[in-house]
């Protein structure tokens, strides 16, 4: 069972965000709402079908909530970062990110350095230099000459990104956002203390609002939602993207009741393999077989072999 919810996990984190990427033209935010209605059907469902109650308290509900709202911020930055620099390069910056992140808010609120030896920092040390020299590797690998990270068949409209200096560095702030939020949005139900199973629900339901907030135009003072009107096909391709989030979320909470939080959250960023295998061949980004994808894929695996070092030694 172990075996089978890791595999879940990794194929689930690692095929989402392609799915939600697979259609051209679809604004960013409308993308992202259409995610979080998906994520918030399946766990809506999940919570029917497992007879489970809800508690409306500060820490049982509205921690998790304001857990998710973040967490949908993050999911636009991932969105933006892989618009604009491609997903293999996006997903290679913002996964070892995510580690750290964890792991300093770890270290920072929740005491997880106590235990630690000097064997251990010296671990970490290293680890960090590896994430450091992998991510240098991945903004190395930018191309010569500036070129759109989704083709014809990819998620944005031709040309969307330029490929210039100016539009990279934007594109790395994105997916260092990305890293960042979806590294703390566990925080707060981690705080609250309370089980995974309770928050899934209470965290679905922030990540919808933060969709909604999202679509919204002139903020929550205009009710009309900015969202863009799919054809079914790719209204489909989002929301069964987010049903593919809330099943890996789930298989997640699952593998850390089995293996611990350290090594679970550390196996779900094995995930980064898949969505770079998939940023190359099928979006073409860096092109297969070029320079710059060697140097992409060198970097991403040298920061993923680091940042699971560090997860592995939480």
């Amino acid at each position: 069972m172990t075996t089978l919810l890791a595999l879940i996990t990794v194929a689930s984190g690692g095929t989402w965000i392609p799915l939600a990427q697979a259609a051209r033209g679809v604004p960013q935010r409308s993308r992202t709402f259409y995610v979080t209605v998906g994520n918030f059907a399946f766990a809506t469902l999940a919570l029917l079908l497992s007879d489970g109650h809800l508690s409306f308290s500060w820490r049982d509900f509205w921690l998790p909530l304001a857990g998710g709202m973040v967490w949908t911020g993050g999911n636009y930055s991932a969105f933006r970062a892989s618009e604009t620099i491609g997903l293999a390069r996006a997903a290679g910056s913002w996964t070892p990110l995510n580690i750290i992140t964890a792991f300093v808010w770890g270290a920072l609120l929740f005491s997880e350095l106590r235990s630690f030896t000097s064997a251990h920092f010296a671990v970490v040390s290293v680890a960090l230099a590896f994430v450091l020299v992998g991510v240098l590797l991945i903004v190395r690998s930018q191309d010569a000459v500036g070129v759109s990270p989704f083709p014809a068949t990819s998620a944005g409209p031709p040309g969307s990104a330029s490929g210039g200096a100016d539009t990279y560095r934007r594109g790395l702030l994105w997916a260092v956002a990305a890293g960042v939020l979806w590294g703390s949005y566990f925080v707060p139900a981690e705080w609250a203390k309370v089980s995974t199973q309770v928050a899934n629900f209470p965290l679905a339901l922030g990540i919808l609002a933060g969709g909604f907030a999202l679509a919204l135009p002139g903020g929550p003072s205009k009710l009309s939602l900015r969202v863009t009107k799919l054809s079914l096909r790719v209204t489909t391709l989002q929301l069964t993207a987010g049903v593919l989030f809330g099943v890996g979320n789930l298989a997640l909470l699952g593998l850390v009741s089995r293996v611990g939080t350290g090594v679970g959250f550390t196996i779900a960023q094995l995930s980064l393999l898949v969505n770079a295998s998939i940023g190359i061949w099928v979006f073409k980004v860096p092109k297969p077989g070029s320079h710059a994808a060697r140097i992409a894929l060198v970097g991403i695996l040298i920061a993923g072999v680091g940042g699971g070092v560090i997860g592995a030694v939480r």
